[in-house]
């Protein structure tokens, strides 16, 4: 007998806490007892044990137990290489069977049984539970379960809203990078993160929804900030209010990618022009700007704010921005393929993967400059 509890409402998504330790606690010893097994053999062991908590919650933690374990690639490269060395025409008997295993064996430095257990150790359900690091804390499984939460909502959003306290400008510098569909305004001490969702967009939705669930992780460094997310979850509309207290996975120090921004700077101090980057933000009533460069032309101080997602109102709206704060020397560069049609602003230079430096110091030197 299955012993739960059917607690999980469809609208309102809940984030695991204290309250939560001791089921969860209860799970991984689950785990541990199935370690050397099948994961279809320890999924079947989590929905039949006694822990008193609806199916989703154990699911939700046996994804954070992927993710906390991760090895996904490295399993996939292994399984490649042991079954390019075995499969091949039918093994018509276990001879011929065993001598593949062997031969694959001896080519591996393996050996047989260690080969035949390799095979399809890629596949979710089939390679076996492993522990390398020991058994994970009830709060770490916790943490990216309540990560994986957030995600969710983030990549069905029909939009957020981020309220931050602290280091503000390097949050605001990140959803640039993502290229994600913003208006960015200050409230008093706190710099609010107005974000368009997935949900609100006709083209390209499941890449913004994964630009946009990236911001997730970063909130861990943060220890004041209010997210809420209008999103849809189960055909209706749900909302979740995210603040600290809230346990999250620290945050990755991934290696990032120079950004289209970026290399437009180096593009032009190839060609020796002297570039400012990340200029200081621009206060537009209560709006702020936060164009990526700023260069001389002409005698002529011009700001270049690269876009990543975008629709032409959005471009609309950001150029009125830039005019209410007094500035006419300014150009968009739009991203064409996450960007369509936005090239068609007087004051827009289109690209598409990298922006053309002829293109951009042409719109410059043009009479009117980029108007």
């Amino acid at each position: 007998m299955i012993a739960m509890v059917y607690e999980e409402p469809a609208r309102i998504p809940r984030l695991y806490d204290e309250a939560d330790l001791p089921w969860i606690g209860k799970l991984l010893d689950v785990v541990e007892q199935s370690v050397g097994e099948p994961w279809r053999v320890l999924v079947e062991r989590v929905e039949h044990a006694a822990l008193r908590v609806h199916a989703s919650h154990r699911a939700a933690m046996l994804q954070a137990l992927r993710r906390v374990l991760g090895g996904a690639g490295r399993r996939a490269r292994i399984a490649q290489q042991v079954r390019a060395l075995v499969l091949g025409p039918p093994a018509l008997d276990a001879a011929e069977r065993q001598a593949r295993l062997a031969t694959a064996a001896e080519s591996l430095g393996l050996t047989a049984d260690d080969v035949e257990g390799l095979l399809w150790v890629d596949l979710a359900m089939e390679r076996p539970v492993v522990l390398p690091e020991g058994r994970p804390a009830e709060t770490e499984l916790a943490a990216f379960a309540n990560l994986e939460r957030i995600q969710r909502c983030v990549r069905r959003a029909h939009d957020l809203q981020l309220r931050v306290w602290d280091r503000a400008n390097e949050l605001v510098r990140m959803v640039a990078r993502y290229g994600l569909i913003s208006q960015i305004r200050r409230d008093g001490d706190a710099t609010v993160l107005d974000v368009i969702g997935p949900l609100a967009l006709f083209h390209s939705t499941l890449v913004y929804g994964r630009a946009l669930a990236q911001l997730v992780p970063l909130l861990a460094d943060h220890p004041r900030f209010e997210l809420d997310i209008r999103c849809q979850l189960g055909g209706e509309e749900a909302r979740l209010h995210v603040a600290p207290p809230v346990w999250l996975p620290p945050a990755a120090t991934a290696r990032r990618r120079t950004s289209i921004a970026e290399q437009l700077a180096c593009d032009l101090e190839a060609l020796g022009h002297a570039v400012e980057r990340e200029p200081p933000p621009i206060a537009s009533d209560e709006h702020v700007l936060f164009p990526d460069l700023a260069l001389v032309q002409g005698g002529v101080r011009w700001l270049v704010e690269v876009l990543g997602f975008s629709t032409r109102d959005h471009v609309a709206a950001k150029l009125a921005c830039y005019r209410r704060a007094a500035i006419a020397n300014v150009v968009l560069c739009a991203d064409l393929a996450t960007a369509p049609g936005c090239d068609l602003e007087a004051q827009v230079c289109g690209f598409t993967r990298r922006v053309d430096v002829d293109d951009l110091l042409a719109m410059l030197r043009a009479p009117t400059g980029g108007q």
